[in-house]
């Protein structure tokens, strides 16, 4: 393939329209509006059961902690590991993302609302709600549970809040530092900017690996606190990070469909495509990893956690999840033209995010939605199953608010800067940039 040798690397400016203003704002009321309705009709048909209001009470109060915690804990995943791909492409000495890099530069700046949403969730659930949907925060659940009794160093609710505020601080400030001198190379060109992402980018990836471990412990694995597995950090790494090379594929064809970004290309969008397989594979990969490790051991601890996903009222949650982010992408995107499409692109973006925030759904949902105290003491079997009730107006409500707050933070921050980095000793480079397929 060729390229034009000519390359003009000019200044572009990103303008928020009023059709962005519409949709992101309108996404958020809408959202906003369904959540409501949904809160307020919200009722759980338990078979053999009358649910007193209180109990009513304690589900849809639930149900709606649980939907904040998978929405915001999904947007602030996509937006911390957008930051994560420039950092290691910095890192790498990649040179092809540079004509992109401002897109994922732009996203990261919704980490610090998305920080401050999750502290907020976890600070109402610990102090107001005496526990909300993490059980074992409940009064006296953590001395009556001799399994739980052993994490009681770890799962201390000072401990927790520090670690989350000390952790997402961390990656806040690295995030914006690395916009900052990148937006500063703009202004005076040269390498020192560049040399001073570089060591802030190799600080940030050894402390993020060990951090990241740690929150997603923290924030969903401790819902389900008697189940554990080995490989559910980088389970969560590769849903945000699939995630966030999604958005940032999506955003880029939006740009270029509106005559920005003239220095990307379709060899661009297509490198960012084979990200999006790979890194789907990958996904999956780990899917099936975890899942057949389980499986094959048999410990009634571990299975328990399948068992409710597999054979409940969550069947067609699990398996939309494979179809969503692995049969979709993985047949579709095989295909070289396919990545290089925008309607076809669009489909699987699509796709992608609506099963990565699936894949948040099921890992907090089943654990989050257990029985309202009056009701077991009146049920010593444990045997009634608080039933799944597919996606209500709270799931499509806060999905929708969630994405519209997202937008509008991005958008808004796109308009901060020029729309790739005009002195980046790699510029050059990246205009060239040739798949060679």
């Amino acid at each position: 393939m060729s390229h034009d040798t000519h390359i003009e690397i000019k200044e572009e400016k990103y303008t928020v329209t009023e059709g962005n203003k519409k949709w992101s704002y309108g996404l958020m009321i809408v959202g906003l509006l369904l959540t409501i309705l949904g809160y307020f009709t919200y009722k759980p048909l338990i078979e053999g059961m009358d649910l007193s209001a209180e109990d009513l009470h304690q589900l849809v109060t639930k149900r709606l902690w649980a939907n904040l915690l998978i929405d915001s804990y999904f947007t602030f995943i996509i937006a911390t590991c957008a930051i994560i791909f420039v950092v290691i492409s910095q890192l790498t000495n990649a040179a092809w993302y540079v004509a992109i890099r401002r897109i994922p530069e732009a996203m990261s700046t919704y980490m610090i609302i998305g920080a401050g949403i999750l502290v907020t969730i976890i600070l109402v659930n610990f102090y107001v709600l005496h526990g909300g949907i993490y059980h074992w925060a409940h009064p006296g659940v953590m001395e009556a549970d001799p399994l739980l009794a052993k994490k009681t160093w770890y799962l201390s609710q000072p401990f927790y809040l520090v670690r989350l505020i000390l952790f997402t601080a961390f990656w806040i400030f690295c995030a914006t530092k690395i916009r900052n001198n990148s937006r500063n190379e703009d202004l005076v060109g040269g390498i020192e900017n560049f040399d001073k992402n570089f060591k802030i980018s190799t600080v940030f990836l050894v402390v993020f690996g060990f951090t990241f471990s740690m929150l997603a412990w923290d924030l969903m694995m401790s819902i389900d606190a008697h189940w554990y597995s080995t490989i559910f950090t980088i389970y969560n790494f590769a849903t945000g990070w699939v995630s966030a090379l999604t958005v940032t594929y999506l955003l880029v064809w939006y740009l270029r469909g509106k005559g920005y970004l003239g220095i990307v290309t379709d060899e661009h969008q297509h490198d960012l495509g084979k990200f999006m397989f790979a890194f789907s594979v990958f996904w999956t990969y780990m899917w099936v990893a975890q899942f057949l490790l389980i499986w094959y051991a048999n410990i009634p601890e571990e299975v328990v956690y399948y068992r409710e996903r597999m054979f409940g009222t969550y069947q067609f949650s699990f398996y939309i999840n494979i179809v969503l982010n692995f049969v979709v992408p993985f047949f579709i995107f095989m295909m070289r033209d396919a990545k290089r499409n925008r309607k076809v692109g669009y489909f699987v973006g699509a796709a992608l995010l609506i099963g990565h925030w699936n894949d948040c759904f099921l890992m907090v949902m089943p654990g989050a939605m257990d029985l309202p105290t009056a009701i077991t003491e009146h049920n010593p079997t444990g045997s009634i199953e608080i039933p799944n009730q597919g996606y209500g107006f709270i799931e499509i409500g806060l999905l929708l608010f969630f994405a519209g707050l997202f937008l509008t933070v991005v958008m808004k921050a796109l308009t901060k800067a020029n729309l790739y980095p005009t002195r980046h000793p790699f510029i050059y480079e990246s205009a060239m940039h040739d798949v060679g397929v």
